[in-house]
């Protein structure tokens, strides 16, 4: 299917879920679930240590608005566009990632297996999750490969490449990515976790929880 930066914003409305996990960092594999009705749009994403999915990282959510943009002039078969962050919710299930979380102090630092957190301000480094403070606008890319009644129409994003002329928060994305997402118009592609997720589910995570500072430890205080 030809990947195409001839397409109008009506055309990207809608959710788009991974077909299958798709290893997005070396030996990370990911589900990405994007939701998309302009001006808004919104990811929820799931990371795992296997392509099959049993071994589970962590749960991400992040929102905001984005704009289509005209074709790109670098990458052929892409448009510009750009992604505010206003919000980022995180939760954690590795016991390794719990510590790291914790030593960076994300969140209120005090990470518990499969609790939810509000990383909005301040982010997780460990897991590359910036907050809006840092990352307050992504310029990224978007190709569109349609199906022509041959199955579902596919999404790519851009690169999320980190390189000597930093990141899709401080330059555009330098390329397409590979893997895509596909159109939902039935039941989502069950892969992972998250296929069941819908208004309830984004209701919940976005209105319950938020920002709680991370408690001082004795060295931050003798250092006020």
């Amino acid at each position: 299917m030809e990947i195409s930066a001839e397409f109008t914003v009506g055309e990207l409305s809608g959710r788009w879920r991974s077909p299958e996990a798709s290893e997005v960092f070396p030996g990370i594999f990911g589900v990405d679930d994007f939701w998309l009705h302009s001006p808004f749009w919104a990811i929820h994403f799931n990371a795992y240590k296997d392509p099959g999915c049993d071994g589970r990282l962590f749960e991400l959510v992040t929102m905001g608005m984005f704009e289509l943009l005209e074709p790109s002039r670098r990458t052929p078969g892409a448009r510009d566009a750009n992604f505010s962050r206003v919000k980022a919710c995180l939760r954690v299930f590795d016991t390794g990632l719990i510590a790291g979380a914790d030593e960076v102090r994300a969140g209120d630092g005090h990470w518990r297996a499969g609790e939810w957190q509000d990383v909005s301000h301040g982010g997780c480094s460990i897991l590359d999750v910036p907050g809006v403070d840092e990352c307050p606008l992504e310029y990224d890319l978007l190709g569109l490969a349609r199906s022509h009644d041959r199955g579902e129409d596919r999404l790519h994003f851009g690169r999320r490449d980190h390189d000597e002329d930093g990141s899709i928060w401080t330059r555009r994305s330098p390329g397409l990515l590979d893997y895509y997402v596909v159109r939902v118009t039935g039941e989502p592609p069950r892969v992972g976790d998250g296929a069941e997720w819908g208004p309830a589910e984004w209701t919940h995570v976005t209105s319950t929880y938020t920002l709680t500072p991370a408690t001082p430890t004795p060295d931050d205080r003798r250092h006020s």
